[in-house]
């Protein structure tokens, strides 16, 4: 009975269970990638991070066939034609069962159950894992049986539900003889340059132990700060499966005997937001209509949300006004990879200055990012929109020239991303405007809008609303 593996957000051949449970056999499996570009494109997915998920295939499958596994690469447009084109492979190559990691957003479930139903009338068993999470859903539930709807006291449970697991000794799978990899087909989408981010599972391993072993004592304090690099860079691997959660939570194993308890506080704060990873996750599985685009709150979805078309543009352009906000934008649609405190600080002035649906930015963000999850970046502007689980209070608006001068104090972030003000003297630099006004070329964009009428704007807005 020959086995396969259907690889999907899982590029990784370590800790991955799809792939162990596969290699059991003196037959190798047969591994499978489909490249469904026109869902892909409906689903905002960047052409950065097309280009790092290519990438990461060609190492993927280099790796495989180092194994004896053959990973064949198949364009099937929309998920909808997966179905069939599974079940072709499989009659093809005589598999009898295929092994997948989970997945938790409301598309991806159905492409799974309808490919599960079709497989089942060739009596092809479809086998699912859990390999994208550390604790799969239904594993953390209160008291009364039902999910988590707030992140402190899910935080809280997951780590108990983690203390009973154990991850001392990785997945490994064993050998078969080497095959020739056979390249990828040619790519149908357009794609980004992502040559900044190395690609492969050993560049990854590599990259997480540099973290942990240097780094990780500074994040609590270094992750807000964005001239620093202080965070762990290992989001977009984390999001496409390169290295799974699995492998980053082993190594902070080492730092205390009572895991995942007992952490010192930077890697205790890194832990916290793999958590974060997971609970928007749950929370697609739990929560279908959040993949609708409707908010957890919904009532919040008759929020009358101002139609400004420019304002909007301007926003994504950089061009608002407000120096950090500028840097941070200038950042993503550079780089394709903005800093988690630019995340908020921008979320949060396009939903409450600008009073623009925070279902845009959510789209532009995904359109640009190399490391777009769609549960972490839905999650994310929920919470900044003060529309979801665990939103920050709307009455709680942040004011963009004391994000800057708390975080960006002497404006060295701002400087290496707007231009403009490379010049300005830190005295000025978060609010330069009087300051530029003095000099005889000044090519900085005026303030788009006053935040404090702004703040008083979106107050009054969402009261009506909440009291409504």
């Amino acid at each position: 009975m020959r086995e396969a593996i259907w690889f999907r957000s899982d590029l990784r051949i370590l800790d991955n269970p799809a792939v162990f449970s596969a290699c059991h056999g003196d037959e190798p499996p047969l591994a499978i990638f489909f490249v469904c570009h026109e869902t892909w494109k409906s689903h905002d997915w960047a052409p950065i991070k097309v280009d790092f998920i290519w990438r990461n295939l060609e190492c993927l499958q280099q790796d495989l066939a180092e194994k004896g596994i053959e990973l064949q690469v198949q364009l099937v447009p929309k998920f909808s034609q997966v179905p069939g084109a599974l079940r072709s492979f499989c009659r093809e190559n005589k598999i009898a069962r295929v092994h997948i990691n989970a997945e938790y957003a409301l598309d991806e479930k159905r492409r799974d159950a309808a490919t599960n139903a079709v497989l089942s009338n060739d009596d092809i068993e479809l086998v699912s894992h859990h390999g994208n999470l550390l604790v799969s859903p239904g594993e953390v539930r209160t008291q009364q049986g039902d999910y988590y709807k707030k992140f402190t006291p899910f935080n809280r449970r997951w780590r108990q539900v983690l203390s009973e697991k154990t991850y001392s000794e990785p997945l490994q799978i064993k050998s078969y003889s080497r095959v020739t990899a056979k390249g990828l087909p040619e790519c149908p989408l357009g794609r980004k340059d992502s040559s900044d981010w190395s690609a492969g599972e050993q560049q990854v391993l590599g990259k997480l132990g540099q973290f942990v072993g240097h780094s990780v004592d500074d994040y609590q304090q270094a992750r807000d700060l964005p001239a620093e690099n202080g965070t762990s860079q290992l989001s977009a691997y984390l999001a496409q499966g390169v290295i799974g959660p699995q492998t980053a939570v082993r190594a902070l194993h080492k730092f205390s005997p009572e895991f995942p308890f007992g952490l010192a506080s930077g890697a205790d704060t890194w832990l916290t937001e793999l958590a974060w990873r997971e609970f928007y996750q749950h929370l697609m599985y739990f929560v279908p209509r959040l993949s609708k685009g409707e908010s957890f709150q919904s009532e919040t979805d008759s929020i009358q949300w101002l139609e400004d078309d420019d304002a909007f543009q301007r926003w994504c352009d950089g061009r608002t006004g407000y120096p950090i906000v500028d840097a941070g934008m200038r950042q993503l649609t550079s780089t394709g990879w903005m800093h988690n405190r630019l995340r908020m600080i921008t979320a949060n002035f396009l939903v409450k200055d600008l009073l623009v649906d925070w279902r845009k930015g959510e789209a532009f963000f995904m359109q640009h990012l190399i490391d777009g999850s769609f549960p972490a970046n839905n999650g994310g502007w929920q919470w900044s929109a003060s529309v979801g689980t665990d939103a920050v209070p709307y009455f709680r608006v942040f004011n963009p020239v004391k994000q800057s001068e708390k975080f960006d104090p002497d404006g060295q972030y701002i400087r290496k991303w707007v231009e403009e003000l490379k010049e300005v003297p830190t005295k000025y630099i978060h609010w330069p405007h009087s300051w530029l006004q003095q000099q005889s070329s000044n090519n900085y964009c005026d303030p788009m809008v006053e935040h404090k009428f702004a703040r008083e704007r979106f107050l009054t807005t969402f009261k009506q609303v909440k009291n409504g």
